[in-house]
């Protein structure tokens, strides 16, 4: 197979030069459950050289409504190690790394990331310790950190710039990283109660055991990050025109909206 062949067509939204861009990139990605699996396989259809996946999970039956790599075939199995296959197999050209178990040291996960041009953080949101290490060690390397959660029917892009805000100070962490692990992310603060949903709030109050999610949104942000992630990599989106915390950019099927506002957590 050739590799200009494959990617013909995004030839006229991206020059050969900026291609080249995509194919020389390296992206990691923590986390290819809801939503991490689906940015990474959009990002090796834009032609990304190198992924980078970190996820110790393994698929189950709540992820088929949703989740990339969740098939009938692939119960049971880790999804990092799933999602490299299939990876492989869109994208040939794309060296896949792997690592299956989870990484909560920041210096384990900057040593992983290292070589990287930006990394999005699709690492559950129950998890807070392991967000905030692996924005730690992307800030340290100087890196774009893109997150985005996926409330609703729709989703919601958070990007941390590596001079801009924390995601800590955004998400209102303590100071002492020992009470990370029970911190709480915030998500109706962020949203607002018009775009956040009964439902949600229901989970937040400890009504529902899980957060409803469902298949469109994590195939719209899919579209959203990994587009968005292409942009900044070959500079067609100037850093001067990221929206970056504490704005964040909100995109809302069932309200038929997109908005760009400053949040806070």
């Amino acid at each position: 197979m050739d590799y200009a062949q494959c990617y013909d067509r995004n030839i006229g939204l991206f020059t050969p030069e900026q291609q080249g861009t995509l194919r020389r990139a390296t992206v990691t990605v923590a986390g290819t459950g809801g939503v991490g699996g689906i940015e990474a396989a959009t990002l090796a259809r834009f032609g990304v050289g190198e992924l980078r996946l970190i996820d110790p999970g393994v698929f189950d039956e709540p992820d088929m409504n949703r989740q990339f790599g969740a098939l009938a075939s692939t119960m049971g199995r880790n999804k990092a190690r799933v999602t490299a296959e299939m990876i492989r197999d869109i994208n040939p050209f794309c060296t896949v790394r792997v690592q299956e178990k989870g990484l909560s040291n920041e210096a384990e996960l900057r040593e992983f990331m290292a070589g990287s041009h930006l990394v999005i953080d699709a690492i559950d949101y129950m998890g807070f310790d392991c967000k905030a290490a692996f924005a730690r060690a992307a800030r340290s390397l100087g890196l774009y950190n893109l997150t985005a959660p996926i409330p609703g029917f729709g989703t919601l892009l958070m990007i941390f710039a590596p001079r801009g805000m924390t995601l800590e100070t955004f998400f209102q962490a303590p100071e002492d990283p020992a009470l990370w692990p029970g911190h709480q992310i915030r998500l109706d603060r962020i949203l607002g109660p018009e775009r956040f949903g009964g439902l949600a709030a229901e989970f937040l109050r400890g009504k529902r055991k899980t957060l409803p999610s469902c298949a469109g949104a994590a195939a719209l942000n899919g579209g959203l990050v990994a587009t968005e992630a292409a942009l900044i990599l070959t500079g067609l989106r100037p850093e001067s025109a990221i929206v970056a915390a504490p704005r964040v950019a909100y995109l809302d099927m069932l309200r038929r909206s997109f908005e760009i506002y400053e949040a806070t957590a």
